[in-house]
């Protein structure tokens, strides 16, 4: 079978040990290295699929051929058709494109509701307390988020990255994240992209469905009427409902909210009552965070910042003290918000401009300091930087 360069091979290493030779016999090791070095594609162990057609990042990719070893299928895709194989035939003899039987290119999930229409009305609407500063500074960091996995959010995913999609958003709302400030001048040391195409987020996920943040409880499903079972099966456990429950006093409520990515609601519930917002569109990779969707997330992760002497101060003293936190004004931001000191953020650096960085870049010793949001050990693929025009320029877009 001809496999064009510059196509992608995506599937799980070990599959080739599943694949014998026509003599029934395992491939050996010096077989599965001569086709690593023969092949002139790029080989990846990645936890979920992708389909990279349709954004600009995909220059160079003819095709994504995809080892289905759950379903013992070898399939591509390519931007306008795509095939399917048995594995069973591979391991039989020579095999050519017209073995394949055709495929429509994977269809993207719907940007609505759904199923999930079934949450009527009447809907809670309660009030929404957020601080401007933490808006101002919040907003743009998870739209930028939802721009550069756009390939993910934009398409089909499996559980494991839904969740840590989930614990990327809440992570962000709660400011729960490091800023590593790259100063230093950089030349030739790492190329390409931020977040490529077929980049998966590589922080760890939540540990399950259900957990808390805080006060709040947080209840994460694809689908807002799973989210919602989660919320009532949560609420029998304090009711006395279900093995194992503890009574709940009538006059306990309790706050959830339930994030499908796509789209988030609050909940609140008492001993005899649930009721439900209604769903706000969150992250689908095309269109940017709801106004309300951004209202309803911050409102319900944010937390009142202990007092100190410092907040008896002007709030323009304020932003004084706080940038000394750091070389960058991303941090200071950050710690701000935190904090609950100084004015909304400007998205400036000094007098410069703040813009997203999509590349890594070579720097100078005149470069200004580059803001890297981590998570743990692991880069989220959002970095800003101060524009001032005079970089020397990309390794390769």
């Amino acid at each position: 079978m001809d496999v064009q360069s510059g196509s992608i091979l995506l599937g799980k290493i070990n599959f080739l040990r599943r694949i014998t030779d026509c003599k029934g016999t395992s491939l050996s090791h010096s077989t599965l290295d001569a086709l690593y070095e023969s092949l002139r594609v790029k080989w990846q162990l990645p936890y979920d699929a992708f389909y990279p057609f349709g954004d600009h990042r995909r220059a160079g990719i003819e095709t994504v051929w995809t080892f289905d070893l759950d379903n013992d299928m070898l399939l591509f895709s390519k931007r306008d058709c795509g095939g399917r194989l048995a594995l069973p035939l591979v391991r039989q003899r020579p095999i050519t494109i017209s073995d394949f039987e055709p495929l429509e290119p994977p269809s993207q999930p719907t940007l609505g509701l759904g199923d999930d229409f079934m949450l009527m009305p009447p809907y809670w609407e309660p009030k929404l307390h957020v601080l401007e500063r933490n808006k101002a500074f919040l907003s743009r960091v998870l739209n930028d988020f939802g721009y550069q996995w756009r390939h993910i959010l934009r398409s089909r995913y499996n559980d494991l990255t839904f969740r840590k999609l989930a614990r990327d958003v809440i992570r962000i709302a709660t400011l729960d994240f490091n800023v590593v400030e790259i100063t230093k001048p950089r030349h030739g040391q790492t190329s390409g992209p931020m977040v490529w195409i077929d980049s998966l987020p590589e922080w760890d996920p939540f540990d399950s469905h259900f957990t808390r943040v805080g006060q709040l409880w947080v209840a994460m499903s694809q689908d807002l009427k799973g989210g919602l079972s989660l919320v009532r099966r949560h609420i029998s456990t304090k009711t006395g409902n279900a093995p194992n429950s503890y009574p709940q006093s009538a006059d306990v409520v309790d706050t959830y909210l339930i994030l499908s990515v796509r789209h988030i609601i609050l909940c609140r519930a008492g001993r005899d009552k649930v009721e439900w917002t209604q769903p706000e569109p969150c992250f689908n990779g095309v269109d940017s965070l709801s106004g309300q969707a951004l209202d309803m997330l911050l409102s319900a992760t944010s937390t009142s910042p202990c007092q100190t002497p410092i907040h008896n101060l002007p709030t323009e003293i304020q932003n004084k003290i706080i940038q000394y936190t750091s070389q960058g004004s991303v941090e200071a931001a950050r710690m701000g918000c935190i904090l609950g000191l100084g004015l909304p953020f400007l998205w400036k650096d000094g007098d410069l401009p703040l813009e997203r960085e999509e590349a890594h870049r070579n720097r100078s010793e005149i470069t200004p300091a580059e803001s890297q949001l981590w998570f743990d050990g692991y880069m989220s693929g959002i970095s800003y930087k101060g524009n001032r025009h005079l970089d020397i320029g990309t390794f390769s877009d």
